[in-house]
């Protein structure tokens, strides 16, 4: 019998920006990185950035109709597909940019698919 192969990924992969209307993202637009049944993967987008919070400014909004500097949030959301509205067009990341979109992904794909610390000690409780 061959063995089930280990999903990688709890998400499909998306590259578009959507804006947000949910109470925590109140109308910001959000890069959306990912999609699974019910939500969006995605990392937030602001103009004025709040100290309780974690920020990147970047080199050029993505926006190509706004000059205001932009700032992404250093931390993945997951938000309900009913809060987004339709993917705006022409819209990317500036090439400068993209090693930091890129970890912030990377991060957060690690944090998702580790086992907890003590899966083993666990596992071997279970089995007395």
């Amino acid at each position: 019998m061959a063995r089930k192969k280990r999903q990688s990924r709890k998400y499909t992969p998306r590259n578009e920006f959507r804006r947000n209307t949910s109470k925590t993202a109140s109308g910001h637009f959000d890069y959306v990185f990912g999609e699974t049944k019910t939500q969006y993967k995605s990392i937030g987008l602001t103009h004025s950035p709040t100290a309780d919070r974690k920020y990147y400014p970047l080199t050029k909004n993505p926006n190509p109709k706004d000059d205001r500097q932009s700032y992404i949030h250093l931390n993945v959301r997951g938000t309900n597909k009913k809060f987004f509205k339709a993917p705006e067009k022409g819209w990317e990341f500036a090439k400068e940019d993209m090693p930091v979109v890129r970890h912030t992904i990377k991060q957060y794909k690690k944090s998702t698919n580790r086992k907890p610390k003590n899966w083993y000690s666990r596992k071997k409780s279970n089995k007395k």
